[in-house]
């Protein structure tokens, strides 16, 4: 029998699965490290306070990767900014960078919702379900990268993949892009990964590579009912549901939440798990929403709390106590994390921050190395939403 708890956790997931209202937009607000030109402000200087990126519309999605940075407008245009090394902003030229926002050509007009930037590709999804991808293809020394074209080419411009979408019988409602793989959810609560399948990242009990999406059986046949499914870096998270939450891949820095002892199937590092495995919480409690980082993972309970782990510092999921006390009262809508740092955005739009680093968007003044403080630039506004890179954050404010 699920619990009340899960059923809180079930109703809520299956409400953001199957939501078909647009999203609000606002202004696009980003700070953090600004190597690679990923805060897209022109210059390779980090920003410590949140400042605006003019896009010339309101802004309704965005995304950080670890190099690259992405944002949909409410006009539906997609721009990118940051490192194109491997043509990952999809721009179809042979530039190495974008120092400020550039629309993206190829995906104008087709309805894109959805962007995800991993370490060197990007996914876009849009309202009917289609994926685009490019980017990092592949290489004899690197495996195959996260496009799922069925080849290791580069791709300076979005194509769309076939395999996904209707050609599966399905419509893909979230796309996630990790370091050289991916991840994609469809409303017949079907996980599809594709990429490179080093520590075991697919999840398909082994560390082979998948050129094209593959249906990640192991989650159906469990009868988990996946509710949302996430890429980081190395590793990948799945919620359940009834509020259970499985990982699996690269657990170096402590990220799947348990311990992995032995070695993968192809005798890679001990520190990897080749298959989602369920994550256990104090008193059997129910996942609501969760968040991946390069290094780390946190959860958004049904009730509520919010659990960490991760970043060589948390061995284990660990609730989150220090500076609670400026929430109480106040009910958390989600959670996201970064290579050091964490985001809980409430129902009110109150945006908090947790870690270390100018990804926090405090100053130097302001910030408390893992103590979690209100980011003072946005007191007495709405966020609508954030999203969070290794070493950058970017915010979604109601203008």
């Amino acid at each position: 029998m699920i619990s009340r708890v899960a059923r809180r956790a079930t109703l809520c997931a299956s409400r953001r699965l199957f939501s078909s209202s647009a999203a609000p937009s606002g202004q696009l607000y980003v700070c953090g490290t600004g190597d690679s030109h990923k805060l897209g402000l022109g210059d390779t200087n980090d920003r410590e306070a949140p400042v605006p990126l003019e896009l010339g519309a309101p802004v309704v999605h965005a995304a950080c990767g670890k190099y690259h940075s992405a944002a949909v407008t409410a006009d539906g245009e997609v721009y990118m900014w940051g490192l194109e090394s491997s043509g990952q902003l999809g721009l179809g030229s042979s530039r190495t960078k974008a120092r400020t926002p550039q629309r993206v050509e190829a995906l104008s007009g087709v309805g894109v919702v959805e962007v995800s930037c991993g370490m060197y590709h990007t996914l876009a999804r849009t309202e009917g379900g289609d994926v685009y991808s490019c980017g990092f293809g592949g290489s004899f020394l690197n495996g195959v990268g996260g496009l799922g074209h069925d080849s290791r080419a580069q791709l300076d411009a979005p194509q769309r993949i076939e395999g996904l979408g209707e050609a599966a019988g399905a419509k893909v409602v979230s796309v996630s892009a990790g370091g050289f793989h991916s991840v994609a959810l469809d409303d017949q609560r079907r996980v599809w990964t594709w990429g490179r399948g080093e520590w075991g990242r697919l999840g398909h009990g082994d560390s082979s590579d998948a050129y094209v999406p593959t249906h990640l059986e192991s989650v159906t046949d469990d009868g988990l009912q996946p509710t949302a499914a996430v890429a980081a870096e190395q590793h990948s998270a799945v919620v359940g549901g009834a509020g259970e939450l499985l990982t699996w891949g690269r657990n170096e820095h402590f990220q799947l939440g348990y311990e992995v002892v032995g070695l993968l199937n192809s005798g890679q590092s001990f520190d990897a798990q080749d298959a989602p495995l369920r994550v256990d919480f104090a008193d059997g409690a129910a996942v609501a929403s969760v968040g991946v980082g390069e290094t780390s993972t946190i959860a958004l309970m049904a009730d509520g709390d919010v659990w960490l782990w991760g970043m060589r510092r948390y061995y284990e999921p660990t609730r989150l106590s220090v500076g609670r006390e400026l929430l109480d009262g106040l009910t958390i809508a989600n959670v996201q994390c970064g290579g050091s740092h964490a985001t809980l955005l409430t129902s009110c739009g109150r945006c908090f921050t947790y870690g270390k680093g100018t990804a926090l968007g405090l100053s130097k003044a302001e910030r408390k190395s893992w103590e979690l403080t209100e980011v003072s630039s946005f007191v007495g506004r709405k966020v609508l939403s954030v999203a969070c890179g290794e070493y950058n954050t970017a915010f979604i404010v109601e203008a």
